[in-house]
């Protein structure tokens, strides 16, 4: 440093003339790799065109800058920025994969320099003191991307190899603890000559190493006493401090290989990456692959053993918190523009609605004297699901549609719930005997050092599917714990002085079977229903799933299982879209697509509400039909018209919402009734629904005595 004319200038390396900066290996002396950094923040610049003027804007010295103006002492770098077409971005690149401990630290360092350079050349008056300084960096890589010759790794994939390089992995967090303050400098002054030295502790999982002797004296004329072992004392006041958190990132659950346990790994974030997520955010983090000893902290092995454990604590140090929000719906798809042309030109075929219902558990024989034809299209409904509004009030609306099957043993419930776990882009599955309602929803855990909140299979399924078997299994209070979860979409916690809410936004796919273990059709249907109406009332759809005894039903079925189980490739079996191609069908449309209902829909659909109603003003109604089945209908005719990729759901979309939602709720709350009084069912359905009563009329006719014949009549219609 020098001065000249009362300024400040700043010499940054050697001048090695035409010599090369490198060995061909990329690695070069530190104050050569700090100047190039300087240099690359001073200068890296970009075009932009206004008009007919090319406007040029240097990217990092502007940001750099407006952070520190605004006190936010923080410089994010694209890592795509470091160029290779230039030798200086394909060394900074180079030094960044492979030693990125060391350069973060340097270019920490650098940025400190910086800040000098910027504010403290006019001014010098300010304080010489210079803040912390944090180098983040960032990606446009997705979850399926790549970055360069860095290509984002799941969690499973990190090996001892990768041991200190960059790495940048995606997942879910599962779990986040307190923020705490952890020393970076200690100043430590010896009691007995008041000698004082400053210890640096490095970043992540690490302690400090405090002389065990003062050598103050030593350097002291005269002969002096020696000062006694231990005599540094640490002095708060003019320590550094700064912020990190530890958090527990989960592999994505669409990630985790069938019959093997998800892979979980701690991160160590700091400053301004702290209290940026909350479990179940979906992320992508880029940082080091660090190995310490096995504890961190204050449980480091001490004295003469310390560092001798050969068996290390692996962790990843942030460099950079990534939060997916706009293509969580999407999962860890990656959906190429060829693939998008083709669902542009399929979503505007007539039959694609026919074509996805098709696709729903082909496997699954569906007959015209049971309900598994409407279940299918119910199921494809829930996997496109509605729109999610947020109202100017703040309150939002839940677009997620939540589907109950209940019915007799052998009916092929598990089995779509297993279909609609692969096919939708982000599940969760989980059976209800053995799920708590802290396993459903969030728990709070004790540690060392205080309590740590962990997400449930409702929160890490965020923006997906949540498929619980066995749901008559559960407990009474566990089922009332997901009451919130389901019409809300929040999980409140208030336990152990720690009150949060968390988010679910997901759709819930439920299998049960009745309290009598299968379906009597003698018996009432709500003495058969072991729920409560709270908990019936959140659900959009609920099918009566029976086993039907029917001879030709029953030969059709077993051909059909025959035909599976000997491997024969035949017409029925062939569906239009794979399953692959049916889940990225999904996520492109709810990623495209939000409809709202029209005018004229919307007219429709509150004149056929007012008459049910009306038929359902009985007050022993097994279901309730409450202003929440409203929204129901809306969310299924919002669905059909996303699966077409339109952003009106019309009369035609209401209507077939309407039917579906009369043969599963209302058939289901109205089973003891027989309908009468609805005027919603298809003409189809009304033939097969008065065909049904006749044949009851003539049984019971039949067998009556002729005394009762009148009694007879006067029940039916009543």
């Amino acid at each position: 440093m020098y001065q000249e004319d009362g300024r400040l200038r700043y010499i940054e390396g050697v001048d090695n003339g035409d010599a090369p900066a490198h060995d061909g290996t990329f690695e070069v002396k530190q104050d050569i790799l700090v100047s190039k950094f300087k240099k690359f923040v001073r200068e890296f610049s970009y075009n932009t065109h206004n008009g007919q003027t090319a406007i040029t804007s240097l990217k990092y010295r502007a940001q750099f800058m407006e952070n520190c103006e605004e006190e936010n002492y923080r410089l994010e770098v694209s890592l795509n920025d470091f160029s290779t077409d230039s030798e200086d971005g394909t060394i900074l690149h180079h030094n960044l994969v492979n030693r990125p401990t060391e350069f973060v630290k340097l270019c920490e360092g650098a940025l400190q320099d910086l800040y000098r350079e910027f504010f403290h050349k006019d001014d010098q008056d300010m304080p010489q003191k210079v803040p912390l300084m944090q180098l983040a960096f960032k990606t446009d890589a997705n979850l399926d991307g790549t970055l360069g010759s860095t290509k984002p790794k799941m969690i499973r994939e990190l090996t001892s190899d990768q041991v200190e390089k960059l790495v940048v992995i995606q997942g879910i967090v599962a779990s986040v603890k307190t923020p705490r303050d952890k020393v970076r400098k200690v100043v430590l002054k010896c009691s007995n000559c008041e000698n004082v030295e400053e210890v640096t502790v490095e970043t992540g999982f690490t302690a400090a190493h405090i002389p065990s002797s003062c050598k103050g004296n030593a350097f002291r004329a005269g002969q002096m006493e020696k000062c006694p072992p231990n005599s540094f004392v640490a002095v708060g006041d003019l320590c550094e401090y700064a912020v990190d958190q530890s958090i527990r990132l989960q592999e994505l659950p669409e990630h985790v290989p069938v019959g093997e346990m998800p892979r979980s790994i701690e991160l160590c974030a700091q400053m301004y990456d702290v209290d940026r997520c909350t479990p179940g955010t979906r992320l992508t983090c880029i940082g080091v692959f660090c190995a310490t000893e096995k504890a961190a902290g204050d449980k480091l092995t001490r004295g003469r053993n310390q560092g001798t454990n050969t068996v290390k604590y692996s962790y990843i140090q942030v460099l950079g918190l990534q939060l997916e929000q706009g293509n969580q719906s999407q999962g860890a798809l990656k959906i190429s523009p060829d693939e998008e042309e083709y669902f542009d030109k399929i979503s505007k075929d007539p039959n694609i609605r026919e074509m996805i219902f098709q696709s729903i558990a082909p496997a699954i024989c569906a007959s015209e004297k049971d309900s598994i034809s409407q279940v299918k299209r119910a199921i494809a409904s829930q996997l496109f699901g509605g729109s999610r509004k947020h109202l100017p009030s703040g309150n939002r609306l839940r677009g997620d549609i939540n589907v109950l099957l209940l019915g007799d043993p052998g009916t092929a419930k598990s089995q779509f719930l297993k279909f609609a776990h692969q096919v939708a882009p982000i599940a969760v599955y989980t059976s209800g005997k053995g799920s708590s309602a802290a396993g459903l929803t969030a728990a709070v855990v004790k540690d060392g050092s205080g309590f740590t909140l962990e997400g449930g299979a409702m929160v890490l399924a965020d923006n997906g599917l949540v498929c619980i078997d066995e749901f008559d299994k559960m407990d009474e209070k566990d089922r009332v714990a997901i009451h919130e979860a389901m019409e809300q979409q929040t999980i409140s916690i208030a336990k152990a002085g720690m009150t949060v809410m968390l988010n679910t936004r997901c759709s819930v796919l439920a299998a049960a079977n009745p309290r009598f273990g299968s379906y009597d059709d003698l018996s009432n249907t709500a003495d058969q229903m072991d729920f409560q109406t709270t908990i019936l009332s959140r659900f959009d759809m609920m099918f009566l799933v029976k086993d039907v005894r029917d001879p030709e039903r029953d030969y059709r079925l077993a051909k059909h299982l025959v035909s599976l189980h000997s491997g024969a490739q035949t017409e029925e079996h062939k569906v239009p879209l794979s399953t692959q191609q049916l889940r990225k069908y999904i996520a492109y449309c709810r990623t495209k697509c939000s409809p709202r209902i029209t005018s004229e829909g919307a007219e429709v659909l509150k004149n056929h509400y007012v008459t049910i109603r009306k038929a359902m003003k009985s007050e022993k109604a097994t279901i309730p039909i409450t202003v929440r089945q409203l929204e129901a209908i809306v969310r299924i005719a919002e669905s059909l018209a996303k699966m077409e990729l339109k952003q009106d759901a019309d009369v035609s979309h209401v209507e077939e919402a309407l039917r579906l939602f009369t043969v599963s709720t209302l058939d289901s709350a109205n089973r003891d009734r027989n309908g009468v009084g609805i005027d919603v069912l298809s003409e189809e359905d009304k033939k097969e629904k008065c065909q049904q009563n006749a044949t009851v009329l003539a049984h019971t006719f039949a067998f009556l005595p002729s005394c009762d014949l009148k009694r007879a009549l006067s029940t039916q219609y009543n």
